[in-house]
């Protein structure tokens, strides 16, 4: 393969380049130049293995040749043997890279131990210290990323920490943070207390380990205790363990417990030396069981449980055992606002121990969960489907349908119907009204009260007023419909919400083998169109706007005497705007506002990065233009946008399963097969509210439904899935979304669906009523199918793209020597250059500059404006910093500056923390008083110790001045470039604790303060709704656009902000 390529050597003698180094063996595959980054990256294949400083040297003799551009040099090994055969070789390769990483690994490099086994290396870090850190840069992920580039093999790297002896306790992971953050000094402190803590006795972990005794009986379930309970036994898991010192060096540990019955207070006294074993071995979210007595205890007032003995029990978790694996592609996280209960985390953690080769994301109208998703599929190497569970309305829906457009119509039948309910299916007509209409003129009337064969609602009665004495001895609808039928002879249908009216009648024609041509025109349609001003285009709103007279509304024949008048007096507006055809008609739907047309549930996956940026496009039109109550994606937009995506036809409340339950004639319903890529059904359970609405009869009901959309997906070629529309992970956390659902304001909250993320087995036991191989199909196969079809996307671009500041490097060099020349003199002091340079060369090489240069100018423009800019945080520790007027803090030690000579004296033996402390000197040159100034901070605080952190700029402007401050940001920037950063409010642990009393309060249940914690635990960290950051500005660069990066909204969606 590598014969194919050019020789570097050749390249190099042919460029006259030279480098001491034998790069015979090394060719190039590829060159490729990104001119908007200013970088060359090359490609190179070698039959044999390079040593990492090498690769560097080359790196260094390139980036000398082509000085205006960064050098991103990658290699790919083309060696006939197996890794395991080189690995002793290439892991000086790997430790020299983990020491690149990290670069405090010098310390024990040497010292790291590893294996390899086929294709798994596993690596066996030397203490807590080494495993954290190893973890905490994720290094793991990144030498398995190295591999797989530079050999082309599919490999897996572990942290394996069996052999770990030295656990450094509790200031490790304090160490480890702070080492990065703060000054040397400090680290060697932490250091210091490490080594004092590491003398502690060693106590190792215990999974069979016992407090107490053997417990031998059954557990109780915690909901059944009573103060008379006594000695009990219970078992569960545990949380919010937390420990307290009492005198005689004793210990108290206290925790609960929950069976998810209820949850309980737990008490132990422990001795110094049981609470070292016990510390150790019991922690929150362990699963024990327990024994001990119960009694009231006067300090919290509750019962509690104290403890006598503790068993540790294996965790009870769900498995999925097929051998096969399903996908799931409907799935909320908790930025599903106020519905999804679990962390997306969570749920790709449990993906992935199942065995799952991907999961999805698919959050209600935002991608805010995209983040999350990205951090946890890289963590856990489990591939990510970005989507959307959308709100799509139909703005393409017609106001006449099935005309003849060669054809002139002047008759029309205006009619209402009266029902049991909302279901053609299973509800009953109980009346028709009617009007016809010649020529603009009413000629005659139908108007039958219908005998349903079955009671009426109450609440159906008290809305119409038609009782059961009414319609006992009225015509069956049997005998009614002919002589309806010869009265719409030859005429075209007219009805508000006509696909209601119209799908009741073609029901009951159906049964009686008759069917229905006429034309319909719904003039629910007609009036969005003609008054898309009105909030509501109910009847009643509609009648009283055109001064209509509306008596008895909701009987069938006022109701549609109503509506003739109103269709007519829309007629004649039409008329006078020269709109004379039904195809003129049609065309007017493109002006009305679609934002409050009926919405249904779409899932919208990104298959590719055209796909994502659609995505990102179609969510910010939703929210910034779309929004009524939601974000609302037009058909006609998602059309437009449609590149790159697959489109799903979501659950219940999706377009094609209410086209089914309304009875939609076929080629309706063919129209909307015919639009999405993929069809879905979900569990029974999932839908049962239908049949407690009456909208379904009963279970077999539904699996008709779903019988139905299979059915419609063999015959049209679409691919039906089986999701879970998962909101949280467990059956057990139903009780969390139970409570916000509550607090919402839902009737039914208490009959929460099973929501919860199934296993392959339990999905394909759900849908076993379809046969097994059909239920394989849609819950394993066509799953995968949709799955593969998707690439694996990075839906936040790695790395950084600042904005371009033409000169921005050399601007900031002008500034900071030019303000350094005039506060310390030319030449400058050795002292203030070396760091001025330091730190300029670490700010310019890492593409830094602009960042400075933005906040200089920002700074600059306020001041000019009469308005002072505190800064604050880290960045006074930078000199640059201060020099180019971003921060008054001076980082330097504590010095004396002549202001008028520029004499100067710097104290470096650290006897004086601040120049602030200095005594008052005058100068010895020319007698003035000296500036007191520096503050002895280092620059490694702001931009650590490699300078490649990224900077953290924080400014302080006025209030009254932030929005000028925006405004002069899109100056340099230019509109549509600049964004206010946004922010998302979620549960906090106080209006959670308001959520869950309230429920019980309402209930009248006194609850154990523990399950209230429990349940506080489990509703916090749910999206409520979205903000913007009160100062925080993000900046796209000229070459890249927002979608690129993420969509847009208005914060809180509040239009009235006029911020985006």
């Amino acid at each position: 393969m590598a014969e194919q390529n050019i020789k570097l050597s050749q390249l190099f003698r042919s460029n006259d380049i030279s480098i001491d180094l034998n790069i015979e063996k090394l060719f190039v595959e590829k060159v490729e130049i990104y001119t908007h980054s200013e970088t060359i990256k090359v490609v190179l294949i070698s039959k044999k293995l390079m040593i990492e400083q090498d690769l560097e040297k080359i790196t260094k003799v390139l980036e000398e040749r082509f000085q205006k551009f960064n050098i991103l040099l990658k290699i790919r090994y083309d060696i006939p043997t197996n890794i395991e055969n080189i690995m002793d070789k290439y892991w000086d390769n790997l430790s020299y890279y983990i020491e690149k990483e990290i670069p405090s690994s010098s310390s024990w490099i040497k010292d790291l131990d590893w294996k390899i086994n086929g294709n798994s290396l596993t690596i066996f870090p030397t203490n807590d210290i080494v495993n954290y850190a190893l973890e905490n840069n994720r290094m793991d992920y990144k030498i398995k990323q190295k591999i797989i580039d530079e050999f082309n093999i599919d490999f897996n790297v572990y942290l394996d920490d069996s052999r770990i002896k030295d656990n450094g306790f509790e200031v490790i992971e304090q160490a480890i943070i702070e080492e990065k953050k703060i000054s040397m000094e400090t680290l060697n402190n932490n250091n210091h207390n490490n080594t004092t803590n590491s003398k502690k006795k060693f106590v190792s972990t215990n999974n069979n380990y016992i407090f107490g005794k053997k417990i031998a009986g059954e557990p109780m379930e915690i909901r059944d205790i009573t103060p008379n309970t006594g000695l009990a036994i219970i078992s569960g898991e545990i949380f919010q363990l937390e420990t307290r010192d009492i005198r005689g060096n004793k210990k108290l540990v206290i925790f609960n417990i929950s069976d998810f019955t209820d949850s309980m207070t737990v008490k132990v006294f422990l001795t110094e030396k049981q609470f070292e074993e016990f510390a150790i071995n019991i922690k929150d979210g362990l699963r024990v069981k327990i024994e001990g007595d119960i009694i009231f205890d006067n300090y919290s007032k509750h019962l509690v449980l104290m403890l006598k003995s503790l068993n540790i029990l294996e965790k009870e978790e769900r498995v999925d055992l097929a051998k096969e694996k399903r996908v799931e592609l409907h799935l909320h996280t908790q930025m599903s606002s106020m519905d999804g209960i679990t962390s997306f985390k969570k749920l790709a953690k449990r993906a992935k121990k199942w065995g799952h080769s991907a999961i999805a994301i698919t959050d209600h109208g935002v991608v805010q969960g995209f983040p999350e998703a990205m951090e946890s599929g890289k963590d856990l190497g489990i591939k990510i489907i970005y989507g959307v569970e959308g709100y799509l309305v139909n703005d393409s829906k017609s106001i006449v349908v099935n005309y003849n457009r060669n054809q002139k119509y002047h008759k029309y039948v205006v009619f209402d119907i009266e029902t049991t309910g909302l279901s053609p299916v299973n509800d009953m007509i109980t009346e028709i009204g009617a009007v016809k209409i010649e020529n603009g003129i009413v000629v005659d009337e139908f108007s039958q009260l219908i005998n349903p064969k079955r009671p009426i609602p109450d609440k159906i009665e008290k809305l119409t007023g038609i009782t059961d004495e009414m319609v006992k001895d009225q015509p069956t609808i049997k005998e009614v419909l002919p002589e309806f039928q010869d009265f719409i002879k030859d005429s075209v249908l007219v009805a508000h919400n006509a696909t209601f009216d119209v799908g009741f009648i073609k029901e009951q024609l159906s049964k009686i083998k008759e069917t229905i041509n006429n034309p319909v025109l719904d003039t629910l349609e007609l009036t969005r169109t003609l008054f898309p001003h009105l909030r509501s285009h109910r009847l009643n709103v509609i009648a009283k706007h055109l001064n209509v007279n509306l008596i008895n509304h909701h009987r069938a024949v006022d109701d549609a005497k109503a509506t003739a008048e109103i269709f007519l007096k829309c007629m004649k507006l039409l008329e006078d705007n020269q709109v004379n055809s039904f195809c003129q008609l049609n065309k007017l739907t493109s002006q009305k506002d679609v934002s409050k047309d009926e919405s249904f549930h779409i899932i919208i996956l990104a298959k590719n990065k055209v796909g994502l940026k659609n995505l990102y496009k179609l969510v910010s039109e939703s929210h910034l233009n779309y929004f009524y109550r939601k974000p609302r994606i037009p058909k006609s937009l998602l059309t437009e946008y449609r590149k790159g995506l697959i489109v799903g036809s979501a659950c219940e409340a999706g377009e094609l399963y209410k086209a089914i339950l309304r009875n939609r004639d076929y080629n309706e319903i063919k129209n909307i097969v015919s639009f999405y890529d993929y069809l879905e059904i979900q569990p029974i359970g999932n839908n049962m509210h239908l049949v407690r609405n009456g909208l379904v009869t009963d279970i077999e009901g539904l699996k008709a439904i779903n019988k139905r959309i299979v059915e419609l997906g063999d015959r049209f070629n679409k691919p039906v899935v089986a999701t879970g529309d998962v909101h949280f992970l467990d059956p057990k956390d139903e009780i969390y979304r139970r409570i916000l659902m509550a607090g919402q304001g839902y009737s039914d909250a208490d009959l929460q669906p099973p929501l919860y993320f199934k296993t392959t087995d339990e999905m394909l036991s759900e849908f076993e009523y379809l046969g097994g191989e059909k239920a394989r199909e849609v819950v394993i196969k066509n799953t995968n199918l949709i799955s593969d079809m998707i690439e694996e996307l990075v839906p936040i671009p790695e790395g950084t793209y600042p904005p371009v500041i033409e000169g921005a490097e050399k601007e900031l060099k002008e500034i900071t020597y030019s303000r350094a020349i005039e506060i310390y003199g030319d030449p400058l002091p050795s002292i203030v250059k070396e760091r001025l340079d330091k730190e300029l060369n670490s700010i310019i090489k890492n593409g830094y500059a602009v960042m400075y240069i933005i906040a200089q100018k920002l700074v600059w423009k306020s001041m000019e404006d009469g308005y002072l800019v505190g800064s604050r945080g880290s960045v006074g520790s930078s000199f640059v910093a201060t020099m180019s007027g971003i921060t008054e803090v001076n980082p330097l030690v504590p010095h004396y500056v002549c202001p008028k000579c520029k004499y100067s004296e710097f104290i470096e033996d650290g006897s004086i923390g601040s120049g602030i402390d200095l005594p008052s000197k005058d100068c010895p040159e020319c007698g003035t008083n000296l500036k007191k100034d520096g503050h002895d901070i280092p620059f490694e605080v702001f931009l650590g110790f490699e300078g490649d952190k990224e900077p953290d700029i924080d400014l302080n402007f006025a209030g009254e001045y932030q929005a000028n401050a925006h405004k002069y940001t899109e100056e340099l920037f230019g509109e549509g470039y600049v964004f206010r950063a946004g922010t998302i409010g979620t549960i906090a642990d106080k209006t959670a604790y308001g959520f869950v009393k309230k429920y019980y309060e309402k209930k009248g249940l006194n609850v154990h303060p523990a399950e209230i914690n429990r349940l506080v635990q489990g509703c916090t960290g749910i999206k409520r709704t979205s903000g913007q950051h009160p100062g925080g500005v993000m900046i796209v660069p000229k070459y890249k656009d927002i979608y690129d990066f993420t969509p847009i909204q208005y914060p809180a969606d509040d239009k009235n902000s006029g911020v985006i």
